[in-house]
């Protein structure tokens, strides 16, 4: 039976469950913007949980201090509640407290020969604590884990509490290669190696150096002519004109190319995987159907209406099927596969039929049944993440004042956390509070001048050999700082400059000067690291940069979990990218209508910036969004208006 949060809330009631646990479950709507109604048209199962609920929405509903803590907490208190629900409903007992307690003397084990580094233990401090996912999970102790029930374990999780435990699993095959230098860990390991549990439901991956080498030369030769600029396409325009074709035909051709011949394609790396990732699709859909990878020899023997087809069919099937996939019409990554197909067969191939047979199956398959949906297209999926964002800030007006002062907040906290863990001597916790200090840096750029993710993590304050410094050098006792990105960093081709001013002058001031410095150090990387936020990653090139940066950066993933560190302590999490949205819309709180300043601080232009953030009723959203924020915070316009200067 499919339960929902309603549900839930009536058997709490009923059983008398703690209060702090069932207000903790009222507040869910709430948190995702709902009504108080809508808690019946949320699932209760577990998973679901933790990927649509679990994290989001702690500042809308919590005034608390600390309200990730603070959100943490209520998330917990729902897990278990969840748990004691559905446990009830099947009418199984709840597990065993000797399983627990097995777990607690294996973590005790752990915890003895932890410490400190430089002090010789085995382990790090907190090592034990990767038994606790396991621990709250498992209905078996440690000795009796097998396969199923890891596997088990795994399917009831989201995708990073998955990745926790598959941490966890290695570690516990590590144990058992310790049993003769800690012979009390025999008692508690399984017989066996484990394995760690699967993955999401993402289809399995095409190891592309395995498809033959003549398959490979072919698609290598298509994209090398999707990727052509105007001078090679328009010297095979005249190649085929003088082998006899007609010339008006050739000549409509180019016409409808239109400026594309002369713009090429801006990152041309990028486009290149968008195609190989298009053409391995369809080789898992071959290969699913019988076919031997081993005989491909083109890439035109995948390009068929029966292949093409049943790839579509087995991606929409799949994603319907799995909980961990988004709806298939409302991800892009279906269309993005069909757009890279077609810029292969049209420009690539000169193949119209294939091309025709792309465009009839997508039309049939994808964007028909889109509209019938009502799913977003044409650019929808922006004004929905605006209108969402509008939404929090309607709802919750003191997070205005939260993202404006986000610099100085995450600043703040970082400090205290890096004088707590220097005076402990804990120099794996001062690493964590420099990170959130960084996070700080990296709001006061991105609320200065929303940027690309990719600039915000590469962005260098020196220069190294070819690759030069965007922190322009400035007078001594000048007290801002002004970033300097060419075109071929910008997405747009566009030369983009960042003015930081103010508080957040002086924060990254002192992110140069002090904790930046003693980063490199904790992390051993190269003293003449040039990045602002310095990493050990190397950026990824295009074939379009002039330039190939060194390494020494983040890496997206470890860029994304900083963000994450430092959006914690405002409780509010906004993507990097998305955070143009905010400071459009508190733009037009204080300046209503005024579309072409927008357009100037996000580097787009003003009918774009009118289409996001005006609607027919933007300037009344606007104004009523005004006196709200006012009524909230009297000083927060002066605050803006100092940070985004005309």
């Amino acid at each position: 039976m499919n339960y929902n949060l309603k549900d839930v809330l009536v058997w709490a009631e009923l059983n008398n469950e703690a209060a702090e646990a069932i207000r903790s479950l009222k507040n869910i709507p709430a948190r995702l913007g709902m009504l108080d109604v809508d808690l019946s048209s949320l699932s209760a199962d577990q998973i679901r949980f933790e990927q649509d609920i679990a994290g989001q929405g702690y500042s809308l509903v919590s005034q608390a201090k600390n309200m990730n803590s603070n959100g943490k907490r209520a998330d917990s208190r729902i897990r278990a509640l969840l748990r004691r629900f559905h446990t009830d409903r099947a009418g199984t007992p709840i597990k065993d407290l000797a399983v627990r307690a097995r777990y607690d003397a294996l973590m005790n084990i752990i915890k003895t020969d932890e410490g400190a580094p430089g002090t010789g233990s085995r382990w790090g401090i907190g090592r034990h604590r990767r038994f606790l996912g396991l621990r709250a999970r498992a209905e078996v102790a440690p000795e009796d884990l097998n396969q199923s029930e890891i596997d088990r374990i795994g399917r009831e999780m989201s995708a990073d509490k998955r990745k926790g435990l598959r941490k966890t699993v290695l570690f516990l095959n590590s144990l058992m290669g310790l049993t003769n230098e800690i012979p009390e860990l025999r008692e508690f390991l399984p017989a066996m190696h484990l394995n760690p549990p699967a993955g999401s439901s993402w289809a399995r991956r095409i190891d592309w150096i395995a498809l033959p080498n003549s398959f490979r030369a072919t698609f290598d030769v298509a994209a090398d002519a999707c990727l052509a600029g105007g001078e090679d396409i328009a010297e095979r325009m005249l190649a085929r004109i003088e082998a006899g074709e007609d010339p008006e035909a050739i000549m409509a051709e180019a016409d409808e190319l239109g400026t594309s011949i002369v713009n090429g394609v801006g990152k041309p790396t990028a486009a290149r995987e968008q195609y190989r990732l298009a053409v391995t699709w369809l080789v898992r859909a071959w290969e699913n159907e019988g076919g031997d990878i081993e005989t491909l020899t083109d890439i035109q023997d995948l390009l068929n209406r029966h292949t093409i087809e049943i790839a579509i069919k087995d991606q929409i099937a799949r994603s319907n099927s799995a909980i961990d996939l988004r709806d298939p019409f409302a991800s892009e990554t279906l269309g993005t596969r069909l757009t890279s197909l077609t810029t292969l067969a049209k420009r690539g191939l000169e193949a119209p039929k294939v091309v025709a047979i792309i465009k009839f199956l997508r039309a049939q398959h994808y964007d028909l049944p889109r509209k019938k949906l009502g799913k977003a297209g044409n650019g929808e999926e922006n004004l929905m993440e605006v209108d969402k964002i509008f939404a929090m800030l309607r709802q919750r007006p003191a997070l205005a004042s939260s993202w404006s002062n986000a610099p100085g907040c995450i600043a703040d906290t970082a400090r205290r956390d890096i004088e707590m863990a220097k005076l402990e001597g804990d120099k794996a916790r001062e690493l964590t509070a420099l990170r959130k200090f960084a996070g700080g840096v990296a709001y006061g750029l991105q609320m200065s001048r929303p940027m690309r993710t990719a600039c915000l993590r590469n962005a260098r304050i020196a220069s190294l050999g070819d690759a030069h410094s965007n922190l322009l050098r400035t007078a001594s006792g000048d007290k801002h700082f002004t970033f300097r990105f060419a075109p071929w960093e910008i997405k747009n081709s566009r030369s983009v400059t960042v003015d930081v001013v103010g508080t957040d002058a002086e924060i990254l001031c002192e992110w140069i000067e002090a904790w930046r410095p003693r980063m490199i150090e904790l992390q051993d990387l190269d003293e003449r690291n040039i990045y602002l936020f310095p990493g050990a990653a190397l950026p990824k090139a295009d074939e379009g940069n002039p330039i190939i940066l060194p390494r020494g950066s983040y890496s997206p993933s470890a860029f994304l979990e900083l963000w994450l560190d430092a959006s914690s302590i405002l409780g509010v999490h906004i993507t990097p990218h998305r955070m143009r949205h905010v400071v459009a819309l508190l733009i037009l709180a204080v300046r209503p209508g005024n579309y072409d300043f927008v357009s100037t601080v996000l580097g787009n232009n003003e009918a774009t910036a009118r289409k996001h953030y005006g609607r027919d009723d933007g300037q009344a959203a606007a104004r009523e969004a005004r006196a709200a924020l006012l009524a909230e915070h009297p000083d927060l316009f002066s605050q803006l208006n100092r940070r985004h200067r005309p």
